[in-house]
């Protein structure tokens, strides 16, 4: 478990992964109630980073709530 496995999917998507960093690629996802927003392509079905540990340095220094949670969580 990773400490962004307890963040809703709604609050991930607007704060910090609604966009691959590097690349600003997104794809849409499903969130409950059939609303398709764009999505971070390494987010799995669950919400939950698919490359979490691997995760760029922007992802890493990501602030969330003021908490720091570069390294690795």
């Amino acid at each position: 478990m990773n400490a962004c496995d307890e963040c809703p999917i709604a609050d991930k998507i607007h704060e910090c992964c609604g966009r691959f960093p590097d690349s600003g690629e997104s794809v849409g996802f499903m969130l409950e109630g059939n609303v398709r927003v764009a999505a971070c392509p390494h987010l799995d079905g669950g919400g939950r980073c698919s490359i979490y540990y691997q995760r760029p340095l922007k992802c890493q220094m990501h602030y969330c709530d003021g908490v720091n949670r570069d390294g690795f969580g």
